[in-house]
């Protein structure tokens, strides 16, 4: 578990790196650097362990102001905090910093570290109070995975960033077979057991810039930023012949195994797609798998669906 917080230095001079990198270390930061704005925006991907960033105000290729416009501007960047490093001791100037978003500056004329630090940790206590209120929001109580409202907004950044950079996207909506009947056969508490279990499982195949969405009951959507069919619906596919040879041990009466299998559709992003059109995809794939006997895996691939095998 993560223990210590995290910086993004900007600064496009080394020798003022290196010191900051020292200060912000020997106080127990982890301090990844950049050299640029733009630099920093790749560094700030889906997925980036940054707790805060620290820019200096002028940079080459993108400068402070223009970097902390385009991470306001993005929704999973809006709350990140930003300390601006400003030559200026002008109050006016530190005012429009201020009012530009950033959330708070330190002057670097001023000698001493002390500052600095004060202000990071203040910054960093804020953040970590911010995540626990955003955690709760965006996650799904029993399985802890993504909830729907935040897995599509996770999704819509996803599909607006393949575009942009031309990469790949894939998505896989995957359901629980027969759900119902284990309800109803050994109770809610055995199914909430199935349900952990089987999220447990997805959330340990995901790597980092992965995200995985209770969907709603007990359906779920994978996403796999940069990734194409064949190879989204691979891992998929090793997931559910694992699932179907592994039973799952569940709390209910003096605790039992149940055998569990999944069906699910895979989607790749086309030219046009929107969020609904891409999943609706992958839903038409599931409804397809189930329809031909559960257990099984359909790809769209070449304008109809393709049973996908290991």
């Amino acid at each position: 578990m993560k223990t210590q917080s995290t910086i993004l230095l900007v600064d496009d001079e080394r020798t003022v790196r290196k010191v900051y990198e020292v200060v912000l270390t020997k106080a127990g930061f982890e301090v990844h650097t950049a050299d640029n704005g733009v630099q920093a925006l790749e560094m700030l991907q889906p997925g980036h362990p940054y707790d805060m960033v620290i820019s200096d105000l002028n940079m080459p290729k993108m400068d402070g102001n223009a970097l902390v416009s385009e991470m306001r501007a993005t929704p999973r960047l809006a709350m990140l905090p930003l300390l601006m490093l400003t030559a200026s001791e002008e109050q006016d100037d530190c005012l429009e910093n201020l009012g530009a978003g950033v959330s708070d500056y330190v002057v670097k004329s001023r000698k001493g570290s002390e500052e600095l630090l004060a202000r990071v940790a203040n910054l960093t206590r804020m953040k970590r109070l911010q995540d626990e209120v955003e955690r709760a929001s965006r996650t799904d109580a029993l399985t802890s995975l993504s909830n729907r409202r935040h897995g599509c907004e996770r999704l819509e950044e996803e599909i607006e960033r393949a575009r942009r950079y031309g990469r790949d996207l894939a998505v896989a909506l995957i359901d629980i077979d027969h759900f119902k009947r284990i309800n109803d056969t050994l109770g809610h508490h055995a199914g909430d057991d199935v349900l952990v279990a089987v999220s447990a499982s997805l959330a340990g195949i995901s790597r980092q810039s992965d995200c995985v969405i209770r969907w709603g009951g007990e359906e779920f959507l994978f996403v796999f930023p940069e990734t194409d069919g064949d190879e989204a619906a691979a891992i998929v596919e090793r997931f559910r012949q694992h699932l179907q040879d592994n039973p799952i041990h569940v709390s209910a009466g003096d605790g039992t195994d149940v055998p569990v299998t999944i069906s699910g559709g895979v989607s790749e992003l086309q030219i046009g797609d929107t969020l609904e059109s891409l999943v609706d995809r992958a839903d038409k794939g599931l409804y397809e798998a189930k329809e031909g006997g559960r257990n099984r895996l359909l790809m769209w691939q070449d304008d109809h669906f393709v049973l996908v095998t290991a």
